[in-house]
């Protein structure tokens, strides 16, 4: 009788953990789901604001001398900051993927150690090398966004406070050179906010492939 309750009991507990490490890996899988799936949006949020900021330096380039400057400046300055917010949320939300993603690796490949049958050892082997290629992808992707961005954001800092201290007709005119680099330079941040996007998506198909 004692023996029988011990097998039963030790039945129960390989179950247990053979479920648990099970719900641990959906858990894991799912939360890299999320997280890449949330990376597009951001995505698409930035580049909108990238628009509205192109918008705005053509705006004061092209402004009439009886232009209200200080109007157009404030816009171009609130679409700065809006800019600047968003492609805030595109690093962090690219990162949380990333690391969501390693997360998920490390358990993967943890946890398909202990299979000792050679074709599921195998195939286990090539859905996570899989995922942790597009992860891989992704992280060097918004390494490489941020990289732009933040040198996209420091001349239109310096645009901004240039004009700041010379907000005339005269003022305008010395900066359009750097304006013209901005307007410009705007396609190499939106090809790389585009690439961020699809490698998070890449990310997201591996999981539901």
């Amino acid at each position: 009788m004692i023996k029988t309750i011990t097998t039963s009991i030790l039945a129960i507990t390989i179950a247990s953990v053979a479920l648990s490490g099970c719900g641990s890996g959906q858990s894991r899988s799912t939360a890299t789901a999320k997280a890449s799936a949330s990376v597009p949006a951001d995505v698409t949020k930035a580049t909108h604001e990238l628009d509205e900021v192109i918008v705005g330096l053509k705006g004061i380039r092209d402004s009439s001398d009886d232009a209200d400057l200080k109007k157009l400046y404030g816009g171009l300055k609130s679409n700065a900051g809006e800019l600047h917010d968003a492609l805030g949320d595109v690093a962090s939300s690219s990162a949380s993927a990333v690391s969501a993603g390693q997360d998920q690796i490390k358990e993967w490949h943890q946890q398909a150690d202990g299979f000792t049958d050679p074709d599921l050892r195998n195939s286990s082997n090539k859905r996570e090398s899989d995922l942790r290629q597009a992860v891989d992808a992704l992280a060097v992707s918004n390494a490489q966004c941020t990289k732009i961005s933040e040198a996209y954001e420091s001349q239109l800092s310096q645009t901004l406070s240039a004009l700041d201290l010379d907000l005339s007709r005269a003022g305008v005119k010395s900066v359009e050179p750097v304006v013209a680099k901005l307007v410009g330079g705007g396609s190499d941040l939106r090809s790389a906010l585009s690439d961020v996007s699809e490698k998070s998506a890449a990310v997201n198909a591996v999981i539901h492939r």
